[in-house]
């Protein structure tokens, strides 16, 4: 009986800790999960990927691209539908020359609103919005 005893507070406490470390994944925000360190991980990958497309792009026309311009000259290719639920807008200035690229999460999907903070990067290629 003792074994048994000793047993269940041993996973008990193992299941404690594990969870413990599962939530420090999740960057210690409260009301977040720990699958939302690796979504906001992807959502900042892909917002440094457009904005790498829109420096490119930039550099060969003189001007910041919207997604279809950056579809069409092969320099982005979004994935449809996006793994993560997020969805990518680009929002250009002529003058000064200027972009900003916003990610937003659909309505719906599992997780807290915590979980899919709205994210946004511009020419700087510093993203915002994830602390």
């Amino acid at each position: 009986m003792r074994v048994i005893l000793g047993l269940i507070i041993a996973v008990g406490l193992s299941m404690g800790m594990y969870t413990m470390y599962l939530k420090s994944f999740s960057g210690g925000k409260p009301g977040t999960t720990p699958l939302s360190a690796v979504s906001t991980t992807t959502v900042k990958m892909q917002l440094l990927n457009i904005a790498g497309a829109e420096k490119t792009y930039y550099s060969q026309n003189n001007e910041y691209a919207t997604m279809e311009e950056l579809t069409t000259a092969g320099w982005y290719t979004p994935k449809d539908p996006d793994p993560t639920g997020y969805n990518y807008d680009i929002a250009v200035e002529k003058d000064p020359a200027a972009f900003t690229v916003t990610a937003t999460h659909l309505p719906g999907g599992k997780g807290n609103a915590a979980d899919y903070p709205t994210m946004s990067i511009d020419q700087s290629m510093k993203v915002s919005g994830d602390d």
